[in-house]
């Protein structure tokens, strides 16, 4: 299994704290959250079948478990930025999007 980069927050000069969700970020979190990004298949049938099936049913069922082990080729696809991928694992998509995802926050651009 692979490693993901370790967690991190951002706290703004607002007050607002920005962090990818982890179990760090679920203690410090009250207030809204939202999804900066997905990590779907590249290939547009099984991303088509990948998004129909995760929006029916919950992220701890077992369909959803399932959509989580294709053997394909993984990207991960960064709401109002790029898309990152192709990779061969889904894990090597989570890990450089949430590389990518505490770097945008470090540098103050999410």
């Amino acid at each position: 299994m692979e490693e993901r980069p370790v967690n991190s927050v951002v706290i703004n000069i607002d007050g607002t704290i920005q962090g990818v969700k982890s179990t760090l970020t679920e203690d410090l979190f009250t207030g809204t959250r939202r999804r900066a990004s997905h990590v779907e298949p590249v290939n547009s049938v099984l991303r088509w079948l990948f998004h129909q099936i995760r929006s029916r049913v919950s992220d701890d069922s077992r369909l959803a478990a399932f959509t989580r082990t294709w053997p394909c080729h993984w990207q991960a696809r960064i709401f109002d930025g790029p898309v990152l991928g192709p990779f061969v694992t889904r894990e090597q998509a989570i890990h450089v999007e949430i590389a990518y995802l505490q770097h945008q926050m470090m540098e103050n651009k999410l």
